[in-house]
């Protein structure tokens, strides 16, 4: 039976795995008005679990589902050779920068000559959404058109691995994982319920960025940045300019209060990491942030929001106000390094590690490559991913940019080890909140809720309990066996 038939004998009654397991999604909660969670939806119907929003996209991604896993056929049956007698290996990436384009060019070129019995075929998405390039894969899998290897952050691939969907890892990619990964937020990034499905290339996570001149003109010492919370507070406090009404008009510290939802629940959750906390158990089925952990990062928030006046959701924050001197400190990713680089190349800054209360541990995620189940040619569509993170052709892929390489015989190479802003991000101690089925899903939801807090929308202990209510409804299915694909 191939895999579009099953999905639609499950789709004739919306209760298929694909359903359950959050293969379509719903809409974004930053879809909604800013500041404003919806309340959850009473329904009892099979997706209400999963949708807690009557978004246009939701709704659309449900009868789109419908229609095509009923009235589409397997589709054609991919060949296993070409008409040439190669191995046809179909790659679908997500490429948002010539550099990439070019990166694949090479890759396909130089493996091909390496193994001419292999034909690679790079197939680029159009777009830079990553969400469109997910539901584009999602519609290859339904349609029976999966490709043979493909990259993915690890909350789809923990889906697609719960739907058995994804072929597992051989041996000489589970060794190459095993003895060659970074940390271990990289070596379990594709370890779902036990088995290796994927081999990490691209993870993220955050560092302190702050600026070295304003620190001067503040009196500190560039080459000091924070610590600890309450060295990060009182910093700020004296790297802020207010107007004569106390307003800030420079933030001596950014908070992430709106945008991507999932990115403004990840740079919170990093503060409660910080303060010896979990976003949700192990096992992906509940919520943990309602904790004290939790109340502490949210009373990191409303000091620096609120009491102090440090920052304001009227300012312009996050690297654009922090490239145009209206931000003195603020938490991002490694990318923003040549970003900066590149459009401030005369701004003076600094990393420096996360500043903790209990630990030093920010929130992140993982981006693999996976290989179909369906692939007729697994062990080809394995062999290119092997070369894509080999010594050679990932340095080459780092080298683009923004890149923090998950391979440590990479990483240890001079231009990231001895870089004074890259070295920080790799000895930053990372963790990942998701990694299990639906995980997208509730750090939307969290991120609404945060971003409501932010705008004074809701007090701390409210936002804690109705966050908690709606990501463990989220997150009930997966507490069916059944369902769930975890690390």
């Amino acid at each position: 039976m191939c895999g579009a038939q099953t999905y639609r004998e499950e789709a004739r009654t919306m209760g298929a795995r694909g359903a359950r397991v959050g293969v379509w999604g719903c809409g974004s909660v930053g879809e909604r008005e800013k500041g404003r969670v919806s309340e959850p939806t009473t329904s009892n119907s099979s997706t209400s679990n999963f949708c807690t929003s009557n978004s246009p996209t939701s709704n659309f991604a449900l009868i789109l589902l419908a229609v095509i896993l009923l009235v589409s056929g397997c589709g054609s049956e991919r060949p296993a050779r070409t008409d040439d007698g190669r191995i046809p290996v179909r790659v679908f990436v997500l490429l948002i920068s010539t550099a990439q384009v070019e990166y694949y060019e090479w890759a396909e070129e130089t493996f091909e000559k390496e193994n001419p019995e292999i034909d690679v075929i790079v197939e680029q998405f159009p777009g830079s959404s990553l969400k469109d390039f997910e539901i584009k894969l999602r519609l290859r899998f339904a349609s029976g058109q999966a490709p043979d290897l493909f990259h993915l952050n690890e909350n789809v691939a923990a889906e697609l691995a719960a739907l058995d969907l994804l072929a597992p890892a051989p041996p000489y990619i589970v060794e190459m994982v095993e003895e060659n990964s970074l940390n271990s937020m990289v070596r379990t990034g594709g370890i779902f319920d036990g088995t290796h499905y994927g081999l990490v290339s691209d993870a993220v996570w955050s560092a302190l960025y702050y600026n070295k001149d304003m620190f001067r003109e503040a009196g500190l010492d560039p080459e000091r940045p924070p610590r600890t919370w309450d060295e990060l507070v009182d910093y700020a406090d004296r790297l802020t300019v207010r107007d004569a009404e106390g307003n800030p008009t420079r933030a001596g510290f950014s908070m992430r209060k709106s945008g991507y939802k999932a990115g403004t629940a990840e740079k919170w959750v990093s503060f409660v990491y910080a303060a010896g906390g979990r976003a949700f158990n192990e096992e992906g089925t509940y919520a943990a942030f309602n904790s004290e952990a939790g109340r502490a990062a949210l009373d990191l928030y409303r000091t620096m929001l609120f009491e102090k006046k440090i920052d304001s959701v009227e300012l312009e924050g996050d690297q654009q106000g922090f490239g145009q001197e209206r931000v003195a400190m603020f938490i991002r990713e490694a990318h923003v390094i040549r970003w900066l680089q590149d459009n401030y190349p005369d701004l003076d800054f600094g990393v420096a590690p996360f500043p903790k209360r209990d630990t030093s541990l920010t929130a992140g995620g993982t981006y693999m490559f996976a290989v179909s189940a369906d692939s007729p040619n697994p062990d080809a569509a394995w062999r290119f991913a092997q070369f894509l993170r080999g010594d050679p052709g990932y340095t080459r892929y780092t080298g683009i940019g923004g890149i923090i390489p998950s391979s440590e015989s990479v990483a240890d190479l001079p231009q990231y080890s001895d870089s004074p802003h890259m070295s920080v991000f790799l000895e930053q101690p990372a963790r990942s909140p998701g990694g299990f089925p639906r995980a997208s899903r509730a750090m939307d939801i969290l991120g609404a809720y945060v971003e409501r807090f932010c705008y004074g929308g809701i007090d701390a202990q409210d936002m804690l309990t109705r966050a908690e209510r709606d990501v463990n409804a989220i997150l009930a299915p997966n507490r069916r066996d059944d369902t769930v694909a975890a690390r």
